[in-house]
C-alpha cells in the first residue's frame, strides 16, 4: 500500500499528462496496489517507455461495448481514473512485464493526445479530496464501523502484511475507505462509482453500504490478498 505521506511528493513534479491503461474490470483506487500482467504489444511499449520517465500510469475503466472497439484507440472510458505509479517490474524473457501499480490520486480526464505512440496518452486533471464535514465523533464512528466490519468480512484471508500494517495505522477516512473499497469484491461499475465520488463522508456511505451487502450476501474474498497478478 502507499505510504500516505509520499503521494503528493511523488506527484509534485507531474506535468497533467499521462499514458491511459483502459482495461474493462479493473479499478485501482489510490493508497491500493494493483498487480498487472503485460502482454499486448501496445502496453508492453508503454511500460517501456514510462520506465525511463516518470513510471506514471492512468487506470481507467472502459464503458460497456468496449469489445468492438477495444483494438483502436478510441474505446470509450469513464473520465475518473487513478493516477498510479510502476513501484515494481519485471521484464520477463519472453517479453511480458509484471508489474505492482501504486495508486496514488483520483484525477479527471480532460482530453487526449493524438499521438504517434500505440498507446493512448491523456490531459487529466487532479481531483483533491473534499473534507467530510463530520464531527471528530462522526469520523471515529465510521472508522470504526468500516475496520469492525472489513474485519468480519475478511475472517479467515490471508492479508499481505504491508495490507494490515495501512489498516492498523492512523489513516484518514477518506484513505480507509479506498482500501477497503479495493479489498471487497466489487463488480467493475460498482467499484467506479466509489472512486468516482470526491465527498469522503457520500464515498464512507457507499464503502458501508457495499460491506454491509457482502457480509448479508455473505460473499467471500480469496484467500490470498492482494490477488494474484491478472492479465490486461
Amino acid at each position: 500500500m502507499t505510504q500516505f505521506s509520499s503521494q503528493s511528493d511523488q506527484l509534485r513534479n507531474f506535468t497533467g499528462r499521462v499514458p491511459l491503461f483502459p482495461l474493462p474490470d479493473a479499478v485501482l483506487f489510490p493508497h491500493a496496489l494493483l498487480p498487472l500482467m503485460i502482454f499486448e504489444p501496445r502496453y508492453r511499449q508503454m511500460i517501456a517507455d514510462v520506465l525511463t520517465s516518470d513510471r506514471l500510469i492512468a487506470m481507467a475503466l472502459l464503458e460497456p461495448g468496449w469489445e468492438s472497439t477495444y483494438e483502436s484507440k478510441t474505446a470509450p472510458i469513464r473520465q475518473t481514473v487513478c493516477i498510479g505509479r510502476i513501484a515494481s517490474s519485471e521484464l520477463l524473457p519472453d517479453g511480458r512485464y509484471q508489474i505492482d501499480v501504486d495508486g496514488l490520486s483520483r484525477a479527471e480526464v480532460l482530453d487526449e493526445d493524438d499521438s504517434p505512440h500505440p498507446y493512448r496518452i491523456a490531459r487529466v486533471e487532479l481531483c483533491p479530496e473534499m473534507p467530510a464535514g463530520l464531527s471528530q465523533d462522526q469520523r471515529r464512528r465510521t472508522q470504526r464501523e468500516l475496520l469492525v466490519g472489513f474485519q468480519q468480512l475478511a475472517a479467515g484471508c490471508d492479508f499481505d502484511r504491508t495490507f494490515h500494517d495501512s489498516l492498523d495505522a492512523d489513516l484518514p477516512l477518506g484513505g480507509l475507505c479506498d482500501v477497503i473499497a479495493y479489498s471487497l469484491p466489487l463488480e467493475p461499475d460498482v467499484a467506479q462509482s466509489i472512486l468516482e465520488e470526491p465527498d469522503i463522508a457520500s464515498r464512507s456511505m457507499l464503502v458501508l453500504d457495499e460491506m454491509r451487502h457482502c457480509i448479508e450476501s455473505d460473499i467471500g474474498h480469496p484467500s490470498v490478498f492482494p490477488p494474484p497478478y491478472s492479465l490486461n
